[in-house]
């Protein structure tokens, strides 16, 4: 098995940045992940944002989990009968283009075309 990256999830944002809390465990991520998955030494000085291994830093949409859920469907799928309304319905474009970019990612890094 080859491991081809690293998604950092549900992190707490605002403002499009992650809250100060999660911003420490989250700069750690790129030195921890070389130095224990790829057993490279780590670099301590690379940000999420810049280090190549990152395939995605995803936000945490908490308030369409429930809906999707009750939905029976993805969250990028929802409509505005599922309750995606006003605020939620600009977040399931957003989440929609999160995870497009990370199927970029990772079909690019293991050479299989999206159609």
């Amino acid at each position: 098995m080859q491991p081809i990256g690293y998604v950092v999830l549900q992190h707490s944002a605002r403002f499009d940045r992650p809250v100060k809390a999660y911003n420490r465990w989250i700069a750690k991520i790129p030195g921890v992940y070389r130095d224990a998955v790829l057993n490279k030494p780590g670099d301590n000085n690379i940000s999420v944002a810049a280090d190549p291994h990152c395939l995605a830093l995803l936000k945490n949409y908490q308030s369409l989990m429930p809906m999707a859920q009750e939905a029976r469907k993805p969250i990028f799928y929802l409509k505005p009968a599922d309750g995606a309304i006003g605020a939620h319905s600009s977040a399931v474009k957003k989440v929609y283009s999160d995870f497009a970019s990370l199927a970029k990612a990772i079909s690019s890094r293991i050479d299989v075309k999206i159609p």
